[in-house]
């Protein structure tokens, strides 16, 4: 017996008819004519139906009818509102109480005696209404929520003004399969596999076995990139292709998506059999340690892929290029460039614009060989039709529902926040947030925003645009910490406030300053409040003493050398982009070093030695100097003149040593004021306090009080005029902690609860009860 679907069907002059199951959408066809999209839907759902996967009790009713309506809604253009007229195709059914036939002259009503279920396929919507009078309205309702302030672009590919149709589509139905049948049938419709040669199996993985397995990532909305690739792949000369684009643009799941389609292809379709295995430059040349093992190990991949229909698949350009070498010259690339010349083998290499620079003067005769593919980021709509197709397939596989303003908030964090082309970051996002739904599995914006800030450490007052943040509470919060210097701290506050705002420059660092002043006077402390702030760590902050890049050729050790080991700056960004980044005494740092800053603050990211773009645009640059210390006046160590004029010095003494183009790509140049005899006391009260308030003390309940004579006395001997505040710490750990240690060790047994610090008679400081 027969089981009968709806098909809404159009046509398109000249180029073939698109068709799909009207209750099943996701099943649809795009073929030359109507009768090849009716076989091509019949097998799929003949085998969704022998499977017991399309469960639907009725698919077809005889009174179906359709009519067009005209609507006007509203788009979205560059923030301006745009009327759009549409002619849509609605599909009607009178449900179960309705009239097999109609008298004429019966109204619409009186047809329909049931509830009345509606289509509007071309916008892919559907719902139920319980009085026909009502339709016109009812369906410009469900059309204007679908379409509420949608793109312009959206509304154009749906202005469709030819042939529609609803038709018939009738499949066998076998009754359901048993497990062991359904096997069999799908093993008996793969092509026969061979097992993975030696020499493909030691250096690659197959990603066939992971398509099967369903461990690939799919790549929504590049069809004609898919499109192209498998084109080159499969030629009787096959061909070699660099994919070309931004990094996380989606290179790689260009890649998977052209796998999966091979595993599903179709007897005689090009792709059908083809296997593609994935390997990189540091899997090939593993455990490679004597003269011609790694040319034996190539010669073998090579040799595999020749008699196979395979593509290999490496994952980054540079790395490929900077592997082998020696003394011949002869390395991986060069090796292989006689059989990519041929034809013999298929490549599919990945690469950044910028690594095909460089490539071009190194290895110009092996991108020859390679037919590059540009693969640009989405378009806007697309990304967002995108980000909707990936975000159905993570809630079906963690069984959580994401709702429409969850992947809003997903793709405003990833814009705002994140970098590289969307909507890699948001759909990562969303898989982050899925691990934590509410108890009704629906993960809502809010779960988003807690998912963001538990990965970067952005505080939630920064990123929710619901959250207030109050600019004075910030700002009295950063000059407890960093006392005496008032620039600095509203330097601090109206970054996050930027940053806040979302005003902040995306293709650059979240912020890149100067800090100008003696040692010792709280651009560390800066930097250690910044991170601890924005970050929630003061881990987060990645220092690096410029002093040790003074020796020419430094910079390498910051970036890696070429073909080698990536540098400690790139490692550390890399590992963890979200952070401060602290140069400290930037001046000593060798010319080299300062060329490579030209860079990150520019550009907000930084080329490796692997050849590998690092990005700078999740965090703040901080560079300290001590430009101009030495010869200023003193007073308390640095004074002599006012402070304006201190500050003068040291902007004068930075701008004649750094030169105009790094000193352009700062956002603000910030001098730290001298400490004055007020300030330093206050250093010395707070680092006090904070030694009085240690576990030791409080877990034996022992409350210890000082007067404004140990201030002065720890002021006093805490500050030197070279070092600044830095010996406070050093002096309060020697005057006051180690004689509480002391003191308390030799009450053990009945410590007392009260302990007073005075300085004595001999000019130290004494404790007593």
């Amino acid at each position: 017996m027969d089981k009968n679907f709806h098909l809404f069907v159009r046509r398109y002059p000249g180029l073939g008819v698109a068709a799909h199951v009207l209750t099943h959408p996701h099943l649809a066809s795009f073929a030359a004519d109507l009768s090849t999209a009716r076989l091509d839907l019949a097998e799929v759902v003949g085998r969704l139906l022998r499977r017991g996967e399309l469960w639907d009790d009725v698919t077809h009713w005889e009174d179906l009818r359709q009519r067009r309506m005209a609507f006007t809604v509203r788009a979205m253009q560059h923030g301006r509102l745009l009327p759009v007229p549409l002619r849509l195709t609605v599909v009607t059914h009178g449900g179960r109480g309705a009239s097999r036939t109609a008298r004429k002259g019966d109204t619409a009503k009186a047809k329909a005696k049931g509830p009345l279920r509606v289509w509007v396929p071309r916008v892919g919507v559907e719902g139920m209404l319980h009085d026909a009078a009502d339709l016109e309205s009812y369906v410009e309702e469900l059309v204007r929520h679908e379409l509420y302030l949608a793109p312009l672009e959206r509304l154009h590919g749906l202005a469709y003004l030819g042939e529609e149709s609803v038709e018939t589509l009738s499949v066998p139905s076998r009754g359901k399969q048993t497990p062991k049948a359904r096997a069999d049938e799908e093993t008996s419709k793969q092509p026969k596999r061979l097992p993975p040669p030696p020499g493909l199996a030691e250096a690659s993985r197959c990603l066939n076995e992971e398509a099967r397995a369903g461990l690939l990532e799919r790549a929504w909305e590049r069809d004609a990139e898919v499109a192209r690739l498998a084109e080159a792949v499969t030629a009787s000369s096959r061909a070699s292709v660099l994919l070309v684009g931004p990094a996380s643009v989606g290179k790689t799941a260009l890649v998977h998506e052209l796998v999966q389609r091979a595993e599903v292809a179709a007897v005689g379709h090009p792709l059908r059999g083809l296997e593609v295995y994935s390997t990189s430059g540091g899997r090939i040349m593993a455990g490679m340690r004597y003269l011609g093992q790694w040319q034996e190990r190539v010669q073998h991949m090579v040799e595999a892929l020749r008699v196979r229909r395979a593509v290999l698949h490496l994952d980054s350009l540079s790395e490929l290029l900077s592997l082998g070498g020696g003394d011949t010259g002869l390395d991986v690339a060069r090796h292989l460039l006689p059989a990519l010349e041929g034809g013999e083998v298929a490549l599919v290499l990945e690469a950044t614009p910028e690594d095909v620079a460089r490539a071009e003067r190194t290895h110009g005769a092996f991108l020859q060989a390679l037919r590059q593919l540009s693969v640009a980021p989405l378009a806007a709509v697309a990304a967002r039709s995108a980000l909707q197709q990936a975000s159905q397939r993570v809630a079906r596989a963690r069984k959580v529902r994401f709702t429409q303003d969850a992947l809003e908030r997903a793709a405003e964090l990833t814009e705002r926040f994140g970098d590289g082309p969307p909507p890699g970051g948001a759909v990562a996002l969303l898989r982050s947030a899925s691990t934590q739904p509410s108890s009704t599995g629906e993960v809502d914006a809010a779960g988003v925003t807690q998912a963001f800030c538990t990965r970067t450490g952005y505080p939630r007052e920064l990123v929710d645009t619901s959250v207030r943040l109050d600019p004075e509470a910030l700002l009295r919060r950063f000059r407890e910490r960093i006392v005496g210097q008032d620039e600095a701290t509203l330097l601090l506050r109206n970054l996050i406030v930027t940053l806040k705002t979302g005003l902040a420059d995306p293709s650059r660092p979240l912020g890149a300053f100067l800090l100008l002043g003696p040692t010792g006077v709280g651009k560390t402390e800066s930097a250690l409040a910044l991170a601890e702030y924005l970050f929630g760590d003061t881990s987060r902050l990645a220092r690096f003493d410029m002093a040790e890049y003074a020796a020419p050729g430094s910079a390498a050790r910051l970036v890696g050398e070429v073909g080698g080991q990536q540098g400690g700056l790139a490692r550390r960004v890399r590992e963890q982009p979200f952070g401060v980044v602290l140069l400290d005494e930037v001046e000593k740092a060798d010319a080299g070093v300062h060329d490579l800053l030209l860079q990150v603050l520019g550009e907000g990211r930084l080329t490796d030695g692997t050849g590998r773009t690092v990005s700078f645009r999740n965090t703040v640059v901080l560079l300290t100097s001590n430009l101009g210390a030495d010869s200023a006046g003193r007073s308390l160590g640095f004074g002599g003149g006012s402070v304006r004029d201190l500050e003068q010095h040291y902007l004068g003494a930075a701008t004649a040593f750094f030169r105009p183009e790094l000193l352009n790509r700062l956002d603000q140049v910030v001098p730290y004021r001298p400490l004055t005899p007020d300030v330093i006391r206050a250093l010395a009260r707070r680092t006090l306090e904070a030694a009085l308030a240690r576990e030791g003390l409080t877990r034996r309940g022992v409350k210890v009080s000082f007067g404004e004579d140990v201030v002065e006395y720890l002021a006093r001997t805490g500050f030197d005029a070279r070092y600044g505040a830095r010996p406070l710490k050093r002096a309060v750990e020697q005057h006051v902690v180690t004689r509480l240690a002391q003191w308390l060790a030799g009450h053990a047994s009945a410590p007392p609860a009260q302990v007073v610090l005075r300085v004595g008679t001999e000019g130290t400081v004494e404790l007593g009860p």
